[in-house]
Parts: C-alpha cells; structure tokens; sequence
C-alpha cells in the first residue's frame, strides 16, 4: 500500500503547486506518480537496490522526497505546502466527480478551500452559475459530500470486533493460506479504529484475493491488485487485506500493526545502526543483504530492542 500512500501525495502536490501559480513542477510530480501507477512491484523493493531513478518520470529530486516517505513515512515538503496554502486537498479529492482541474476552478472562482467551503456555495448555488459545471455536477458534489460527512471517522472496537470475527471465519478451512491476522489500530486495541487491516500468509494470492472479495455485505471494491486489496462495507467501514510471503510475516506486522510513531522510532534506530526497516524486512544499507524478517521477535533481537505487546506500541522500549 506504500506505492498508493506516495502516488497520492505526489498528485496532491501537483495540485498544490498548481494553485500556487508555479510552472513545470506539477507535471514533473504528475510523472512522477504515472511511473510509480505503472509498476508491478512494491516501490519499497526498488528503492532497496538503489534504481528509484530508473522508474520513468523520477529524477533525483523527487528519488529523494520519495525515499523520506519510505523511511519516515511522511514528507515534510508535502506538510509545509498544506500549512502554506491552507487548502484541504485530501478531503476535496475524496469528493467524487471533483478533480484537480475543478477544485483550482472553484479555489479561483468562488475561494473554496475546503468541504464546508463547497457545502455553502452549493447551498447558495453559486457553482452551478460557472461555466462547465451546471446544476447537475452540482448535485453531484452534494451527493458526494453527503457520503464523505456519513463515513464514520473512527468505529468503536466493540463494534469492529463482530465484523472481524465474520472476516476471521470467512477465511477459516481455506487450504491455500497458512496464516491470517488483524492488523492496525484493532490489533494494537484502540477504543476506535478508522479502518481494518488483515495480513494473509500464502503461496497463492490470487485466490486469497478472489475468496476475499467474495465476503457479504461489500459496497465497493476500491483496489485490487495482486497482493493487495481494499474493500468498502455496507457500513462503509474500510477493510485492507495484503497478502505476505512467510519469511515477510514479521516485518509486515511490525509495519502494518503500528503505531506510525513507534514504526518511525524503530526506523531510526534500524538507519543508526546501518539498517534499513520496511514491511518486508530488515536490510542492510550497504549490500541490501536482508537479515531479518520472519519475526517480529527476529527483527527487534537485531536491533536490540526489547519486544513490546502492540497495545503498547507507542514507544520504542531500548
């Protein structure tokens, strides 16, 4: 999921740069996030043998901006420019039928900067007077807004808890998978979750991704690719399922049960010691030679850092 998270902060800052009048850089971001579409790998795999350079449409400057979201997890270009511009560009893009050329329409035309922005021009009618919007997109932003502000923020776990039980004995007997877990904030046992996250141990991810699909009560199919796929509900709760290979099990827990905080502590430590940490194991930085990954318990030991119960992960305990 990590080629997603950088595919959508790259276009978010195109848009950004866009609304700030700046010239040429946009499209070098667009390009940038077009070759990062096109792979049929995990961005975190070629960027460990050094070759982030040779995916079309990234040069040195952006290889760079990529590597930090690699190993932080964030860009601190991307925050200052959404501290500068004061635009909501992730909520607006979550809007259907809203994109990059209408949200710098209505930022120019009518000032939007945000959903509550776009809510009372609606409501005065002031968008469908511009030209190539019209009543109808109008509508169309209403119904979309209308579906942004139902999708709970976070779910109570106890209300999450039946849906992963149902997801648990959905996969239970399956011959092609060795092993399935919850992920996330459910796992670390939060008393809200934004979403679910489930890791999936097996050879055959095609039919993983097939018989997950085929759970009762799905709305929409937001992704599907061949490992990895994310799943809206009825409810509209967000289910993610990534299939893993057995000797990256340990790696994608650390990874993908958190907390982000703690994941950018054990980054650290892993650089400080000549490491490099992702979801598919410990590498060293010189050779890339993988030394870890199995575990969890494998990768911390190599760090040196004590083994913590993901309820307690906000801290990295030395």
């Amino acid at each position: 999921m990590l080629n997603t998270k950088i595919i959508k902060i790259l276009n978010n800052i195109a848009e950004m740069l866009e609304l700030k009048d700046v010239p040429f850089k946009p499209q070098a971001y667009r390009n940038a996030a077009r070759g990062i579409e096109n792979l049929t790998k995990d961005i975190s795999k070629i960027y460990q043998k050094g070759k982030l350079q040779e995916i079309p449409g990234i040069g040195e400057h952006i290889a760079k901006k990529i590597e930090e979201i690699i190993l932080t997890g964030e860009l601190k270009y991307y925050e200052k420019l959404k501290k500068e511009l004061k635009i909501d560009i992730e909520a607006l893009n979550k809007i259907p039928n809203l994109g990059p050329k209408k949200i710098k329409i209505l930022y120019n035309k009518l000032k939007i900067k945000n959903i509550e922005n776009l809510e009372n021009a609606i409501k005065k009618k002031q968008i469908q007077k511009l030209p190539g919007f019209g009543e109808k997109t109008e509508l169309l932003f209403l119904k979309g807004i209308e579906l942004f502000k139902t999708k709970p923020k976070r779910w109570p776990y106890k209300d999450a808890e039946p849906i992963v039980n149902q997801i648990l004995k959905h996969f239970q007997n399956t011959p092609f998978i060795q092993k399935i877990e919850v992920a996330g904030s459910f796992r670390r046992k939060k008393a809200t979750i934004g979403d679910l996250d489930f890791l999936v141990v097996s050879n055959q991810p095609e039919k993983v991704i097939k018989h997950f699909i085929s759970l009762p009560n799905i709305k929409e199919i937001i992704v599907k690719g061949k490992t990895k796929t994310s799943i809206r509900l009825n409810n509209n709760l967000q289910v993610d399922l990534r299939v893993v290979k057995e000797e990256e099990l340990g790696a994608a827990q650390l990874y993908f049960i958190g907390s982000k905080e703690y994941n950018i502590q054990l980054r650290k430590i892993a650089l400080s010691k000549g490491y490099t940490l992702n979801e598919y194991g410990l590498f060293e930085l010189k050779t890339k030679k993988k030394v870890a990954g199995k575990t969890e318990k494998e990768i911390l030991k190599k760090l040196n850092v004590k083994y913590t119960k993901p309820e307690k992960r906000e801290q990295v305990k030395n």
